[in-house]
């Protein structure tokens, strides 16, 4: 592999964390006309949207990417301050994209070059093959398909990386986002369960109704419990186990039963929840439902 600099090397290990999943394409089309491009209009990138995808290109989402290729999609400042230096792209006023010079010279080195292009072939046909079909209603997340915290964050255009607070339910604006792990890691002691991972009643009932508990100490009146009931779009992100990176979407739903319950802690002392039933919008496919609801298998560890 040939040298690349100290700058390209931050620069594809940003792009790599942040767009090569190829969730959307915005980014990684804005990249591709930058290898040739000094300057991008965005009508032109519109026109070209419709033709190529079929659909008008959301400028809220558009105007998010080109923020996320200034370096500025990250969970803490001392990840900007790393990637903020970037140097790949301005936005003027005028509606126009322009490669900045920094980027266009190391575009210019045959390795950095390659790997530039190897993110945004590897990318849009991750997109084409995965994440381009309709999706439902209106709404950025393919059914079925497997997402990180960082893609919501990315999808839902938080403008940075918000997956360290993505842990059981997030609400952003008009949506809310549940996230599961199906199976529980076990307590090794004789505790409940592992510290800061209670037993949750988390399970579908059937391929419809989903039933889900509050976090401990979350009760029928509080903020987190009204966060989900009165979000206009619900989202339900389901994992098999902890050691699985990413969340399958499962669709939107709606709550239908909400009761205040008890539970205790791992100290014995009795704490507010709130179980939830949910019906999915849509019937959960048949083959992923066995699939999560199976065992783990656990590996023998041998002797030595």
């Amino acid at each position: 592999m040939g040298k690349v600099t100290k700058q390209e090397l931050v620069t594809l290990e940003y792009l790599s964390k942040t767009i090569l999943s190829g969730s959307r394409p915005y980014e990684l089309e804005i990249l591709k006309h930058f290898l040739n491009s000094e300057v991008i209009y965005v009508d032109q990138m519109k026109q070209e949207f419709q033709e190529v995808y079929g659909y008008e290109v959301d400028l809220m989402s558009f105007e998010n990417a080109i923020e996320v290729l200034k370096g500025k999609f990250v969970s803490k400042e001392d990840e900007y301050k790393k990637y903020c230096h970037i140097d790949i792209i301005d936005y003027d006023e005028k509606r126009t994209l322009q490669r900045l010079k920094s980027f266009a010279e190391r575009l210019q080195h045959i390795e950095f070059n390659k790997q530039i292009n190897d993110i945004i072939e590897v990318g849009l046909k991750r997109y084409r093959e995965k994440y381009s079909i309709n999706q439902v209603e209106n709404i950025p997340f393919v059914l079925y398909e497997k997402y990180s915290r960082r893609d919501v964050s990315l999808l839902m255009n938080c403008g940075k990386d918000l997956s360290s607070t993505m842990y059981g339910m997030k609400r952003i604006d008009d949506d809310v986002f549940i996230f599961v792990t199906y199976h529980k890691e076990e307590s090794s002691d004789d505790k409940n369960y592992v510290d800061g991972k209670p037993d949750y009643a988390d399970a579908f009932e059937d391929n419809m109704i989903f039933r889900w508990d509050s976090q401990m100490g979350r009760g029928i009146d509080s903020s987190y419990v009204a966060d989900v009931l009165t979000a206009p779009r619900k989202h339900l992100f389901v994992k098999k186990s902890d050691a699985e990176a990413y969340f399958y979407y499962m669709g939107q739903f709606n709550v239908i039963e909400v009761e205040p319950a008890r539970k205790k802690d791992n100290n014995g002392k009795e704490r507010d929840i709130v179980k939830f039933q949910m019906k999915m919008h849509h019937t959960v496919r048949e083959d992923l439902l066995r699939y999560l609801q199976s065992k783990i298998k656990k590996e023998k560890v041998k002797a030595g």
